[in-house]
């Protein structure tokens, strides 16, 4: 029973990173001004082409930052029109993310079943050893109770 608690607790907190990150990042957005809703459609987008960057140059590295490139430049159709052309805001983020959303799910349908490159887990000595929590961060069996 708490295993299943801890195995389904540490999915959550690994999957929940990417959308943790995206919010602080809106977080920041927010504070200067601009409201953007398409975050979603940017992260879609630069995950699809952090993909196909990495699966065409072998390289996990550079499907990072092709990630972040492509990200960024789709960030930049979102300050084009609501900065530059006064577009509403809301209105615009949201059509990126539909954008985002639509391109992502076409264009990656070429690299469905394709084995991806994955990062190599770097193991952080000592972790486990942190009280109640350390188990969630670390891949031993040492449960910490």
């Amino acid at each position: 029973m708490i295993e299943d608690i801890v195995f389904i607790s540490k999915i959550a907190m690994k999957s929940s990173v990417a959308v943790l990150f995206a919010a602080l990042g809106e977080i920041y957005a927010e504070r200067s001004g601009v409201l953007n809703l398409g975050v979603e459609g940017m992260m879609l987008v630069g995950a699809l082409c952090g993909v196909a960057a990495g699966l065409a140059t072998g390289n996990v590295w550079l499907g990072v930052a092709g990630g972040m490139l492509a990200a960024g430049l789709f960030s930049l159709i979102h300050a084009f029109f609501s900065i530059t052309l006064r577009v509403n805001q809301t209105l615009s983020g949201l059509a990126l993310t539909i954008l985002g959303a639509g391109l992502a799910s076409f264009l990656g349908r070429a690299y469905i079943g394709k084995a991806a490159l994955r990062m190599k887990v770097w193991n952080v000595p000592y972790l486990h050893d942190i009280p109640v929590v350390g188990k969630y961060f670390s891949r031993t069996r040492r449960w910490c109770m």
